[in-house]
């Protein structure tokens, strides 16, 4: 199911998964096509050294298991930990990957496609080194509390977290200054523009766009990612 407005898109979570790159999905107004919760992720799990046409954005938003460190992160050969909360962003070019030492949940946000649009993870071997742009970044989930501090010249997104909502808790009613999108990780979650309210669940992204007036509330607590552009 998928309900379109000028201002809003509330897409579910079948709808969803047809496409990563779901650019004839997601609305023109938004540098991202793709906002996906990944759930049930299991240890071991991880991906090839690839890059892409694009930019990708991860936020790793649970993670199983007493160790500090959850998993490990290569941009371009250099390593990062993975702990909850982190956000990893490799830019158009990175050769990236990854490898989880637990079972896990994270999120996945990629902006349209450029230069050849290969929407494929992209093999050095096969077709070349990258062409790079920028420099990736990874921000630790301890310090990954509110706006990015360092998210450079090409990275859309000023905001990427999670956000836990308790028993008949609210976000007050308030009008964007940016694009603003949501993706349930647990629970319910009611999203109301004033005109309009949808009930949420997991798995369901709503995509708000900016000078749009939003209210959230939830009656039995939630988990959310929310990011901001």
């Amino acid at each position: 199911m998928i309900i379109t407005d000028d201002n809003f898109v509330i897409i579910s979570k079948n709808s969803n998964e047809v496409n990563y790159w779901a650019d004839k999905i997601y609305p023109k107004w938004s540098s991202i096509v793709t906002l996906r919760p990944c759930s049930n992720q299991k240890t071991g799990s991880g991906v090839e050294p690839h890059y892409h046409d694009c930019d990708e954005i991860w936020l790793f938003t649970k993670c199983s298991g007493e160790a500090k460190y959850k998993g490990e992160v290569w941009l371009n050969d250099k390593v990062y930990k993975i702990t909850p909360n982190t956000v990893v962003y490799t830019p158009m070019g990175t050769l990236h990957r990854f490898q989880m030492f637990c079972d896990f949940e994270n999120v996945a946000i990629v902006t349209r496609l450029e230069r050849e649009k290969r929407p494929i993870h992209i093999i050095a071997d096969e077709y070349g080194p990258p062409e790079k742009t920028v420099h990736g970044f990874v921000v630790s989930g301890e310090e990954n509390n509110g706006p990015l501090k360092t998210k450079g010249k090409r990275c859309p997104l000023i905001e990427l977290r999670q956000v836990c909502l308790s028993k008949n808790e609210k976000i007050e009613r308030y009008k964007l200054s940016c694009n603003e999108y949501w993706a349930v990780l647990e629970g319910d979650v009611f999203i109301n523009t004033g005109k309009f309210e949808a009930q949420l669940s997991s798995g369901d992204v709503a995509l708000l766009r900016r000078e749009l007036i939003r209210e959230l509330r939830t009656e039995d607590g939630c988990r959310l990612a929310l990011a901001r552009e």
